[in-house]
């Protein structure tokens, strides 16, 4: 059995991103970016789940990376 290679994920260039999204050096929006709507759907759906809640933000995104390193997520 041979492997699979990873998937690659290309970030988008300041030309392909809306006007009020270019000079981003934040990787999730050089990502999703392309597409404004799925961006601001994804940020309104996110951002009450990371910042609201008994848990701390912080404490939540502690929680976020463990499982992506325990899942071997290169992203």
């Amino acid at each position: 059995m041979t492997e699979s290679p990873l998937p690659h994920i290309r970030l988008a260039q300041d030309e392909e991103l809306p006007a009020r999204l270019r000079g981003s050096k934040d990787n999730f929006t050089r990502v999703f970016g392309h597409n404004a709507e799925l961006l601001d759907a994804w940020m309104a759906w996110y951002q009450p789940l990371i910042k609201s809640g008994a848990v701390s933000a912080r404490l939540k995104e502690m929680i976020r990376l463990r499982v992506a390193q325990l899942n071997a997520c290169a992203f």
